[in-house]
């Protein structure tokens, strides 16, 4: 009896959370190799100008890029004088992103670092979480994220929450895996992924083929709908939350991709009034 007690005690929600040691198998080296290769100059150049936009992001704001990667939209921000640093808890990755932005000298700066660990304290005028990359832990710890976000960001600083529609991953799945591939030459990475309606979370079982080596690992990607997320941020302590789909338009049902965009109290203060 004591062992049922237990079980039900762990939100449904959080029971195909990933492990750490999972997480870094999904998003590493491998992960670089062939996103890098599939996003060309445009598409990045593209994105970069929906956060401008979406978060009215100017020259010379101090912006963290959360959950940075190897520093594809952080990178690019800064190519737009942005002064961006990024921060991911995969060492090898913020490597790569380092040695980006100092080919280019570009105002970059990039560090090892877990969102759920994040101390600084009004130290942004912006921050965002791009391409989906949130919501691979228990919603415990995405709550965390998002509190610690808010506290990094200066009164009236903008978060830019980038995910994917969840409409449009149920009416994908269907009850059927959906394929996602990626190549580069004769390597691919191919992810089969599912829609766990009972659990609101994306699974996948991903294949990596790269050099004539396989090998296999998993991820698990929470799916938030817009009212749920309205009331995290919420709680989190942001206000003004708005959406927007992919193409910068106000979200509807139909956008592959839902972009999340709150502010935190207070009034914004313009860069250069910073520095008087």
């Amino acid at each position: 009896m004591q062992q049922t007690d237990d079980i039900r005690r762990i939100p449904l929600a959080d029971s195909g959370r990933m492990r750490e040691t999972e997480l870094d198998e999904v998003f590493d080296t491998d992960y670089e190799y062939f996103m890098s290769s599939g996003h060309d100059p445009q598409f990045n150049g593209k994105e970069a100008d929906l956060a401008i936009r979406a978060g009215r992001l100017e020259p010379g704001m101090r912006v963290l890029d959360a959950a940075c990667g190897y520093g594809r939209i952080g990178l690019e921000l800064a190519r737009r004088g942005i002064d961006v640093h990024g921060v991911d808890r995969n060492p090898a990755l913020v490597a790569s992103a380092r040695t980006r932005a100092g080919r280019e000298s570009l105002p970059a700066d990039f560090d090892t670092a877990d969102l759920r660990e994040l101390t600084a304290a009004g130290a942004y005028d912006a921050a965002l979480v791009w391409f989906t990359s949130f919501g691979y832990g228990s919603d415990a710890d995405s709550r965390v994220i998002l509190a610690n976000l808010c506290t990094a960001l200066r009164p009236g600083g903008r978060l830019l929450l980038d995910i994917l529609n969840p409409a449009q991953q149920r009416a994908l799945s269907a009850g059927r895996p959906q394929l996602g591939l990626q190549r580069v030459g004769s390597d691919f990475m191919l992810d089969e992924v599912t829609y766990d309606v009972t659990r609101s979370r994306l699974e996948s079982r991903r294949t990596v083929v790269r050099d004539h080596a396989l090998r296999e690992c998993r991820w698990s990607l929470r799916m938030l709908e817009p009212s749920e997320l309205e009331q995290w941020l919420g709680e989190a302590g942001f206000v003004d939350v708005q959406f927007l789909g992919d193409d910068g338009h106000p979200f509807a049902p139909t956008h592959r991709r839902l972009l999340a965009v709150a502010r935190t109290p207070g009034p914004r203060t313009a860069p250069d009034d910073r520095r008087r």
